[in-house]
């Protein structure tokens, strides 16, 4: 009877062990418990835990391992060292450990450790969370370092393309970026001439180079050129009217996809086209009032109908991208163009009649692209 009390404690402790959440660490020439500890963990004393979730050669501290990988609660690991998860990818998206000169492939809910580069290619999407819950929206052909070492005070260091981030500390060639608040979400983008632009979608942020910071509320932007202090912040436009009739997307507030009879349309309203970031505002009109709720972040079940997503929710279109294909993975495109928001495409005068699949993503005033739509099935003219 002695024997059950022991089996329930190690079923209880095995149980457990399989419910912490544990993250790898890579064990480097000459390592030893000891030195791991006082690297990686916020209480070096608590070495001995990491002896119920690896098998060891010896429980000594002071020896050498061998290389492997240690499993080690995350609650454990020092905020800095925390892995970030990859929580969402379409298409291409690469990463480089650092030290390493190849790009490998990313899978599904990775971890990305401290100074990782991750790469999209064109058409590609990549989502990062922080264990401290910070946010990384990586647009196509963009390059961007996981909490540079050099870099003090830094989530993402953006190197090339666009990116949306909640609550993400950010510099770019040009500059750097600190939220406010802790509901802050932004877009930054790096032009090729390293000028930086910046829209803040919701809470406040500062925006700062060669010694000057701009504050830039929610419906502002502000521009950064190389070696130059941040602009002042403009107001962006407000919000293009929907037609009413027009209920699918109350929640959300984004324009409204129409397929009808092969015609394409985001069916707004041409008496309410506005301009670019520096378009003038009419004074009776505020837009922090009528900007919409930013999407849930960690919501992956994007359908047709939401073609507006974690990007240019909260902001004015100004075109879309329309894809269409003969095959549901789009790697025959019989159509990829970009079209103003105001503008109705007529399918039947574009291409042959037959059965296709349609995507769009929304491209706001500051050219920053959303996500496609889930692919959608049409019918242009009579098939064959």
């Amino acid at each position: 009877m002695k024997l059950l009390p022991a089996l329930l404690a190690l079923a209880f402790f095995s149980s457990a062990a399989r419910a912490e959440e544990l993250q790898n660490i890579v064990v480097r020439p000459g390592d030893t418990l000891w030195s791991i500890s006082n690297t990686y963990l916020k209480d070096p004393t608590k070495w001995n835990e990491l002896l119920k979730y690896n098998k060891l050669p010896a429980s000594d501290p002071s020896i050498a391992l061998p290389g492997m990988a240690l499993r080690v609660p995350v609650r454990l690991i020092k905020e800095q060292y925390r892995a970030a998860k990859l929580v969402y990818y379409v298409n291409e998206v690469l990463f480089r450990r650092t030290g390493v000169t190849d790009w490998k492939g990313v899978e599904m809910r990775m971890d990305l450790f401290k100074s990782d580069t991750i790469r999209t290619r064109v058409n590609a999407r990549a989502d990062v969370k922080f264990y401290t819950g910070e946010i990384l929206n990586l647009y196509p052909n963009s390059i961007a370092v996981l909490r540079p070492p050099d870099k003090k005070n830094t989530d993402v260091e953006l190197l090339a393309g666009e990116m949306r981030g909640l609550r993400s500390r950010v510099v770019t060639a040009s500059a750097r970026i600190t939220p406010k608040t802790k509901d802050t979400e932004f877009g930054a983008k790096l032009k090729d001439d390293l000028t930086t632009l910046v829209q803040v979608y919701k809470g406040k942020a500062d925006v700062e180079a060669q010694g000057k910071t701009v504050e830039v509320s929610e419906g502002f932007a502000a521009e950064v050129k190389m070696d130059m202090p941040p602009s002042n912040p403009i107001k962006l436009p407000p919000l293009p009217e929907l037609d009413p009739s027009q209920t699918a997307l109350t929640a959300s507030a984004g324009p409204q996809l129409r397929t009808e009879g092969g015609i394409v349309s985001l069916n707004l309203k041409k008496d309410v086209r506005v301009g670019g970031a520096g378009a003038a505002l009419p004074k009776d009109k505020d837009l922090t009032g009528n900007m919409p709720k930013v999407g849930n972040v960690d919501d992956k079940n994007i359908d047709a109908n939401e073609i507006v997503k974690m990007i240019t929710v909260a902001n004015p279109v100004q075109s879309y991208h329309l894809q269409v294909a003969r095959d549901q993975n789009f790697t025959s495109l019989a159509l990829d163009k970009n079209y103003d928001a105001f503008e109705t495409i007529a399918l039947a005068d574009l291409m042959t009649p037959g059965d296709y699949y349609m995507r769009v993503a929304l491209v706001d005033l500051l050219g920053f692209e959303g996500k496609f739509s889930t692919p959608r099935r049409i019918t242009v003219g009579k098939p064959r």
